[in-house]
C-alpha cells in the first residue's frame, strides 16, 4: 500500500512521520497533528510567539473536528475558557495577571493548613472514608471565586461531566449530551454559582480533576508511616502536582520542531503529564514563566503543603 523509507532518525510513510521524538499525523486532507511530549519541545513552542491558540481555519477534516469539539465544551456563551483564548484576546493577558496576583496574594495563608482545609486534611488521614473527596477540593477551590460557592454531589457531578466531554471517544454519549443540553447545563450551573468568571468555571470543573488526583497520592503518602514522618509540607506538596494530560496549539506559521517540519495550520498536542513523568520537569506543570502559564502555580502547592501541614499536625502525627 505504501513505501517507507528508514535512517537513523527519521521514519516515514505517506501517512505518519516521527522524528526523533515528535510524532507528526499527517494525511493532506483528512489530518495534521504533532504530539510533543519532551520538555525542551514543549517549552520551546510555549515560547513561540507564532505557535498560538488562535485556531484560525480548521482544516483538514480531522483537525476541524478536534478543535470544534473542544472548543465547543470549554466555551459558554460565546465565550471561549481562558485556557483557550488567544494570546492577543483582548483582555485575556490582563485578567490572567490579576487573577494570577490574587491567587499569589492568598497562597502564604493556605500554606499554613487554615480550619477551612480541614475536611481534606481529615480524608487524606481517613483511608476507609467513604466520604468523595472531589466535592471537598471543589468547595475549596470554588471559594476562591466566590464567598458562596457551596460544593455537593450536584456540583461534583457538573464537573465531571465537562471533564468527560473533553475525553476522546464516546462519540454517541458526547451526541446525545450535546443535544439534550447536559453540559450547558453543567457549564451554566457551576459559571452562575462563580460570578461567571470562566477562570473560575475551569477551575471548578477541568483542572480540579489534577488536584483530586494528587489528593490521592497525598492519601497514600500519609499512609506511609515513614513518608508521613519525614516529608515536609513542600515535599509533600510537590509530589502531588500533576500536569494537565494534554494542551492544544496551532501554528500560525511554518517552522520546524525536533527536526519535523509543520505548516500554518497544523496543531501541536502538548502531553504535559506524559513529559513530566519521563523527565521529573516541574516546569511541565503550569509552564511558568510562559504566556500562558496556569494563574495558580502558587496557590495549588501551596494548597497542598496546607492540607498535608494540617493532615499531620493532627494528634502530634
Amino acid at each position: 500500500m505504501f513505501q517507507a523509507h528508514r535512517n537513523t532518525r527519521v521514519e516515514r510513510t505517506t501517512f505518519f512521520t516521527r522524528v526523533a521524538v515528535v510524532e507528526h499525523k499527517h494525511i493532506p486532507g483528512l489530518v495534521d497533528v504533532i504530539k510533543v511530549d519532551q520538555p525542551a519541545d514543549i517549552l520551546r513552542i510555549a515560547h513561540d510567539g507564532a505557535i498560538d491558540r488562535a485556531f484560525g481555519p480548521r482544516r483538514p477534516l480531522l483537525n476541524s473536528l478536534l478543535v470544534s469539539r473542544i472548543l465547543r465544551v470549554l466555551s459558554f456563551n460565546g465565550r471561549r475558557f481562558p485556557t483557550m483564548s488567544a494570546k492577543d484576546a483582548t483582555g485575556r493577558a490582563d485578567r490572567q495577571d490579576a487573577l494570577w496576583q490574587r491567587l499569589n496574594a492568598a497562597a502564604p495563608a493556605i500554606s499554613t493548613g487554615p480550619s477551612d482545609l480541614e475536611p481534606l486534611a481529615r480524608w487524606v488521614r481517613d483511608a476507609h472514608s467513604e466520604t468523595a473527596v472531589g466535592p471537598l477540593v471543589q468547595q475549596v477551590i470554588g471559594r476562591t471565586f466566590s464567598a458562596t460557592f457551596t460544593a455537593d454531589e450536584v456540583t461534583w457531578g457538573a464537573a465531571q461531566v465537562i471533564a468527560a466531554s473533553l475525553a476522546p471517544g464516546n462519540t454517541w454519549r458526547n451526541l446525545a449530551w450535546r443535544i439534550s443540553g447536559k453540559v450547558t447545563r453543567a457549564k451554566a450551573m457551576l459559571a452562575k454559582m462563580v460570578g461567571g468568571d470562566l477562570a473560575g468555571v475551569h477551575a471548578v470543573s477541568v483542572a480540579i480533576h489534577n488536584v483530586v488526583k494528587g489528593l490521592h497520592q497525598m492519601r497514600a503518602l500519609y499512609l506511609d508511616v515513614a513518608l508521613r514522618q519525614t516529608l515536609t509540607p513542600e515535599m509533600a506538596g510537590r509530589r502531588c502536582l500533576y500536569a494537565p494530560g494534554m494542551v492544544l496549539r496551532q501554528a500560525t506559521s511554518s517552522g520546524t520542531i525536533s527536526g519535523c517540519p509543520y505548516s500554518s495550520g497544523t496543531l501541536l498536542l502538548l502531553e504535559l503529564e506524559k513529559a513530566r513523568q519521563a523527565s521529573g520537569d516541574e516546569s511541565m506543570i503550569f509552564l511558568a514563566d510562559t504566556w500562558s502559564r496556569c494563574p495558580a502555580e502558587q496557590w495549588v502547592p501551596a494548597m497542598l503543603e496546607g492540607i498535608w501541614r494540617r493532615a499531620t499536625n493532627a494528634q502530634g502525627q
